[in-house]
């Protein structure tokens, strides 16, 4: 400790949608050590989920170079300047090798991990408190809350922030002013993926698109991420209707504050996804490669449409993700929007009676 403050110290480096899933985590080492200060490790990828973020102090960035060596030599400086920062705690939220070696740097007296099979690489070896989950199928928000109660945090309130300057917010909502004029439920659609046994078919991207544009009620937003216009424009293509193609977003904080502002989220287990849903817009995701038990969004509401084995413990060989995802047809993805947005309504209405009678 300095000064008699707790320093404490989060691993995870990446993906952006498993960085998204600790921040319930965060938000409950805050709570229970609201005077301690509080870093996370992150690589650049996922650096603008948490950047500005209230409830920590200071980020430690990895940014890995081109080439084996001289990544090498770059890890090791930056496990050396852990080292240097002296950490009380560090939790393990990563559970590779790479996340294990910094938390071995680090020599902090309490080092939290999970146990086998979710650590991977050995890397528990270098904790001195590992956490066994109680099964293989539990929800990653669920599996990190967890590890932050071992660490004395115990949380269940999963909401969240994602910080966004008034800037990028002033940003975002004129382009929303400008293009969708009627005032009708904003979809945005997210058909981009980085693996194939995750990706539903881009023409019944197109077709979900047709049938939420010909029913009257509904604007459809084609969004997509670096490199992926291609994608979206492909959608775009094969539609019979004109969904729109979203503006280029430079950075995540603009993709955040896109999404935020639309009434549904429909795609696959992608980073997005999980921003929508931290962001509470309802959302339906398709899944058929991986694990749905695992990867669905966890907050309500939210409704998965998924064909697959029944208990999935590895991600599917592609071709077989994707024979199951060629098996939930656009009619049963438009079913299920129309369902979750009745739902969402009726919450919304019932919330409104309960504060009116206050």
């Amino acid at each position: 400790m300095l000064n008699g403050i707790p320093r404490i110290l989060i691993v995870r480096f990446s993906a952006i949608g498993d960085v998204v899933r600790v921040l319930p985590a965060l938000h409950g080492l805050r709570d229970a050590y609201p005077h301690a200060q509080i870093d996370w490790a992150v690589e650049p990828k996922s650096l603008d989920i948490i950047s500005d973020h209230p409830a920590l102090d200071q980020i430690h960035v990895f940014d890995r170079p081109e080439g084996f060596w001289r990544g090498a030599r770059v890890f090791r400086d930056f496990c050396g300047h852990i080292r240097e920062s002296k950490y009380d705690m560090i939790l393990d939220f990563h559970g590779i090798l790479k996340s294990g070696l910094v938390m071995r740097a680090s020599r902090a007296k309490d080092r939290y991990a999970f146990a086998p099979p979710r650590a991977q690489e050995m890397s528990h070896r270098f904790a001195n408190h590992c956490v066994v989950l109680p099964s293989t199928q539990l929800n990653r928000i669920e599996e990190n809350l967890l590890l932050a109660k071992a660490a004395g945090a115990a949380r269940e309130n999963l909401d969240v922030l994602i910080a966004v300057s008034e800037d990028v917010q002033d940003t975002i909502e004129e382009y929303i002013h400008e293009d969708f004029h009627s005032g009708k439920i904003i979809v945005a659609m997210h058909a981009p993926v980085d693996r194939p046994e995750k990706q539903w078919p881009l023409n019944y991207y197109a077709a979900l698109a047709d049938l939420l544009l010909a029913d009257g009620r509904f604007e459809v937003m084609l969004t997509w991420g670096p490199g992926q216009r291609p994608i979206a424009q492909q959608v775009h293509g094969m539609a019979k209707r004109n969904p729109h193609i979203a503006p280029e977003t430079p950075d995540l904080k603009h993709f955040t504050w896109l999404v935020k502002q639309c009434d549904l989220f429909f795609g696959g287990d992608t980073g997005p996804m999980h921003i929508a849903s931290a962001m509470d817009i309802p959302v339906v995701a398709v899944f058929g490669g991986t694990s749905p038990a695992k990867h669905h969004p966890y907050r309500l509401p939210s409704r998965v449409l998924y064909k697959g084995p029944e208990s999935p413990e590895r991600n599917l060989p592609p071709t077989e993700g994707i024979r199951y995802l060629e098996e939930i047809t656009p009619e049963m993805a438009y079913d299920a929007c129309i369902e979750i947005l009745k739902t969402s309504a009726s919450t919304s209405d019932s919330q409104n009676e309960e504060g009116d009678t206050d």
